[in-house]
């Protein structure tokens, strides 16, 4: 039988090889325990998620370089993964059930990974000595193999694991400390949020998921529960009842920014997988009816799926094409985007990003928008969102699209920077078609 580590150290091989998009896909393919699954989606996504710092620590003991072997470089990563980052984990299973998957070179893994258990120390790091002690946690630290840049945005970025590029567009952007707050909730584990269906409550639903084992804390938003502990909450009879999804808040107050009353006629573009498709199917009620659309046909199922489970087809049309949207009252158009906001949430998103990724999303989400505001009838209202904290796909995009409408008008719009088990990033924006 699969274990944990060796389904993760899958996923990741699957991944570098370009066998697959995402984690997630061929994490999916093997059946586990739920306990060994999550440990295995931890391991995985985890790696990923600290990749750049895993090779960092790694490369002053490999004197030819880190290994081109796509499964022992991974192996390699997963063991730092587990000797650094996973609580409880002892530093022995760490490195002996890491070596044990790889069928070659295991007395080089062996020794890669007991040269970093060694430097591990049962203490605090010394703040005065930031470039040469790694903190993990208040009474864990690492002594590096050697030492982080004296750049602050350098070291910045390898620690959270991020491009130089980006840190330096975020310290110009935000500040140096607001830089280090966002790249710290980007290599951090993203909290589960679980919005109770409207109809149901987050108290009830928490007092439901209570009775399963399920154990959640209130936010502050009535309708979101954040998932602390215990059973899955994705197992219980709340789940299959549709009384909840999954829905980070910043997701939620983006959907909710959008001016939909009972009765409306609503258009969403880019809808899939659905999640604020749903809060505007709830918002308009079973008088009013929610458009979605999406390119992919495959996601475009989900949107339904979900929507069957959560008991809201009454007021959703999916459709196949553009042309078959009405005219609106609202629009929302989520458009597709660099994913700067959720970086902590969508590891693979890292190896994707360059300088110029935010510069050529604008293209494409500039169309979108403006394919929304045709879609907005006059005096109605168009919500633009995103999960990127980039300027150039958010106040850029809005300010390009108003300057070829003068009938727009910018009612409000909102920047939320990440926050670790806090929130994710992300931009919305109300305009108001005037004409």
């Amino acid at each position: 039988m699969s274990s944990a580590r060796a389904v993760a150290l899958r996923a990741l091989v699957a991944l570098a090889k370009s066998k697959v998009a995402r984690l997630r896909d061929e994490l999916e393919r093997i059946r586990l325990e739920p306990r060994e699954m999550a440990l295995a989606f931890e391991l995985a996504h985890g790696v990923m998620r600290r990749e750049r710092l895993l090779d960092f620590v790694l490369t002053p003991f490999a004197h030819r370089g880190l290994p081109k072997d796509a499964m022992l470089r991974a192996a390699l990563r997963l063991g730092v993964q587990q000797l650094l980052f996973v609580r409880g984990m002892p530093a022995r299973a760490a490195v002996h059930e890491t070596v044990d998957l790889l069928r070659d070179n295991r007395a080089f893994a062996n020794a890669m990974l007991r040269r970093v258990a060694e430097r591990l120390e049962d203490r605090a790091a010394d703040p005065g000595q930031p470039l040469d002690e790694l903190p993990l946690g208040e009474t864990r630290c690492l002594r590096l193999p050697a030492p982080l840049p004296a750049d602050p945005v350098a070291r910045l970025a390898i620690v959270h694991s991020l491009p130089d590029f980006l840190v330096q567009r975020w310290t110009d952007a935000f500040g140096a400390d607001a830089a280090a707050a966002t790249a710290a909730a980007a290599s951090a584990v993203p909290a589960v949020f679980l919005r109770a269906m409207a109809n149901v409550g987050g108290e009830a639903l928490r007092q439901r998921l209570a009775e399963e084992g399920v154990v959640t804390s209130p936010t502050a938003h009535q309708l979101l529960l954040r998932w602390d502990d215990g059973n899955s909450p994705f197992a219980t009879r709340a789940f299959a009842d549709g009384a909840f999804l999954v829905q980070d808040p910043t997701a939620l107050r983006a959907a909710e920014a959008v001016p939909c009353q009972p009765g409306d006629t609503v258009v969403d573009l880019c809808a899939a997988p659905g999640t604020k498709t749903m809060r505007l199917c709830e918002r308009v009620g079973p008088d009013g009816v929610v458009y979605a659309w999406d390119v992919d046909s495959q996601r475009r199922t989900q949107i339904l799926a979900n929507a069957q489970r959560l008991r809201l087809t009454d007021r959703l049309r999916v459709v196949e094409t553009v042309a078959a949207l009405p005219v609106a009252d609202v629009v929302l158009a989520d458009v597709p985007c660099s994913n700067s906001g959720v970086l902590a949430r969508r590891v693979e998103v890292r190896q994707r990003l360059r300088e110029d990724t935010a510069r050529s999303l604008a293209v494409t989400q500039r169309q979108i928008l403006l394919e929304a505001v045709d879609r907005c009838r006059p005096g109605g209202a168009v919500v633009y969102s995103t999960c990127s904290i980039d300027q150039q796909e958010n106040q850029g995009v809005v300010a390009a699209v108003r300057a070829q409408h003068p009938d727009l008008q910018l009612e409000r719009d909102e920047l939320t920077l990440p926050q670790a088990e806090v929130a994710d990033g992300g931009y919305w924006a109300l305009l108001r078609r005037l004409r």
